[in-house]
């Protein structure tokens, strides 16, 4: 199955699966969009993107039968409801009627929602829900791109239910809430509150750099949002944001760390759950939303699926009418080419009949030349497909990473090219993952956590390296202890003999 995370600019897509609650990404691939292709989460030109998108697809080998989409808008309403409790059919219908009667909200816009606990005391036999409603149009435009490209289109989603999946998924965060998580981007901003285990809000803010004084003016966006998000936070009763992860283009961390510690908040990556793995090293922080799509959904407590939504409230007409006219199309075109190859076969059954006669005698002369043909290419093809399986699996084989001594040598002398010789009291590696994981560094100062950091990275023997944060001031006996920096492996570089390769 393939998963898109669709931006105005940019569209994330990975390939992968969901089997035994373990997601494996075999492949992924992100396209530029042209300006004006799509604006503020809506296609604009159907036709343009799906060529564009096809292409791409088929040339990286990625074309699937089914897929599913993420996006952001600035035009998503969000707002918490208090609803009574019902059944499932008629609880949709309540949320759409709340969402109508407090918001304004018409028929043009597909609402969905996810149950995030019991209301209170104070409304017993009711349940507390954030509902989204999405502007039906936008929904309608990734139903007509994907049949344009002959790809069945499963699910939509917002992209703040596919972070979740993730965020919630790591059982650490629990303890970081009130925690906003941010994926930052050179065109816009997601923002996604977490309270008490579970989202509480989102807010999809475009940005650009005539709007801010200074070159870095994602950073300068980032943290005006998060201090918005923070008054949000209070203001609903909350103790204020003391956690932030963020995902997405992280060109600079420690920058970015350095910029919110004014603020007094813990910044951190985005870490990726053991339950993910993947057959090529990509990185995992961009590909987030498309992943997060993978998870399986709770359909007790949501219904987030928009296209789900749409053919329950009966908004699809438009689509169907479409799927209508085209089978009618083809129906008719089928028509018209079975008429003319009859006529063909007509005529020329007419001029040719005398023939027939004449060369039945040789055509059952070469039936049995014909058959002993067919077994002989059928064998021929069978051994050249067992052939080629064979040659795939070797070379997946051995290009997967490998943890290999050389790796903890390179480790220790990473510690010995940083000052005061840090320490470290954890590692792990899940095999096959091509991921291992140094927990529990101890240093002592600031100072010295991301020295250790660029120390690893000006190795050059790992695909890639990604810090977590740190925690601890340093200042008297209080440790600087960094919490996990995660190593990518790099894969092996293998080659068939080439006396195999001939054969």
């Amino acid at each position: 199955m393939l998963s898109f995370d669709i931006s105005d600019r940019q569209i994330h897509i990975v390939k992968g699966d969901n089997a035994g609650n373990k997601i494996k990404i075999e492949k992924s691939l992100t396209v530029d969009v042209p300006e004006e292709m799509i604006m503020n989460g809506e296609i604009i030109n159907l036709s343009g993107l799906a060529e564009l998108l096809v292409n791409d697809l088929k040339s990286q080998m990625m074309m699937e039968k089914d897929a599913i989409v993420s996006f952001s808008s600035s035009n998503i309403v969000f707002k918490e409801l208090i609803v009574p409790k019902a059944k499932p059919g008629e609880f949709l219908q309540m949320v759409q009627n709340h969402m109508s009667q407090e918001m304004g909200i018409s028929d043009e816009y597909s609402i969905s929602y996810t149950v995030v606990g019991e209301a209170g005391e104070d409304n017993p036999g009711a349940v507390k829900v954030l509902a989204t409603a999405c502007p039906s149009a936008i929904v309608e435009s990734y139903r007509k791109l994907f049949m344009i490209m002959s790809i069945n289109l499963k699910s939509v989603n917002i992209s703040c239910n596919s972070i979740s999946r993730i965020v919630l998924a790591d059982k650490a965060n629990l303890d970081k809430m009130p925690l906003l998580v941010c994926q930052l981007d050179d065109n816009f901003l997601g923002l996604t509150l977490f309270e008490n285990g579970q989202m509480a809000f989102a807010r999809y803010v475009p940005i650009d750099p005539s709007d801010y004084d200074q070159e870095d003016y994602v950073t300068e966006a980032l943290n005006e949002n998060i201090f918005r998000m923070e008054q949000f936070n209070k203001a609903r009763g909350g103790p204020g944001l003391s956690n932030v992860i963020l995902y997405g283009k992280i060109d600079d961390f420690i920058k970015l760390v350095d910029s919110l510690d004014g603020m007094d908040i813990k910044a951190s990556i985005l870490g990726v759950p053991q339950m993910i793995s993947g057959y090529e090293n990509f990185e995992f922080t961009v590909f987030a939303n498309a992943i997060g799509s993978l998870y399986k959904r709770n359909r007790t407590t949501e219904r987030i699926n928009l296209l789900e939504i749409d053919t329950a409230t009966g908004k699809t007409s438009e689509g169907a009418s479409g799927l209508l006219i085209t089978a009618a199309v083809v129906a008719g075109a089928s028509a018209l080419a079975i008429f003319a190859i009859n006529t063909f076969i007509g005529m020329r059954e007419s001029s040719v009949k005398d023939d027939i006669e004449k060369t039945n005698e040789e055509i059952a002369e070469c039936d049995k030349i014909l058959e002993a043909n067919q077994i002989l290419k059928k064998s021929l093809s069978d051994i050249q497909q067992y052939e080629a399986r064979v040659k795939n699996a070797t070379i997946k084989l051995k290009s997967l990473p490998s943890l290999k001594s050389e790796t903890f040598d390179q480790i220790d002398a990473a510690l010995a090219a940083t000052a005061e010789n840090p320490k470290y009291t954890g590692f792990s590696y899940v095999q096959g993952s091509g991921i291992a994981t140094i927990s529990n560094i101890e240093v002592k100062t600031q100072l010295i956590a991301p020295e250790f950091v660029n120390a690893i990275k000006a190795l050059n023997y790992y695909n890639d390296v990604s810090y977590n944060g740190y925690q601890g001031t340093g200042e008297g006996e209080e440790i600087v202890t960094i919490s996990d920096i995660q190593l990518y492996l790099k894969t092996e570089e293998y080659k068939l003999d080439e006396e195999v390769e001939n054969k």
